[in-house]
């Protein structure tokens, strides 16, 4: 009798682990996606700072120099 309510136990509990590991599984495979979207798009705004966000380079107007002129 003990027997049997060990394996129904065993059963039992293998049944829970199986259900439990298949759900988790999938929420890692739903994390891991999230975060493969989240890396794409980090990278696309990163690019898209490094284009829209570079400086102008100073340019020199003209080879001459100009002198200021003050009211005295």
């Amino acid at each position: 009798m003990i027997d049997i309510i060990i394996i129904i136990l065993i059963v039992l509990f293998l049944a829970v682990y199986a259900y439990w590991i298949t759900v988790y599984a999938h929420n890692n495979k739903e994390l891991i996606k999230n975060l493969e979207e989240y890396d794409k798009k980090e990278k696309a705004k990163q690019q898209e700072s490094k284009i829209h966000g570079q400086k102008q380079t100073k340019r020199k107007d003209s080879k001459t120099k100009r002198t200021r002129l003050y009211h005295s």
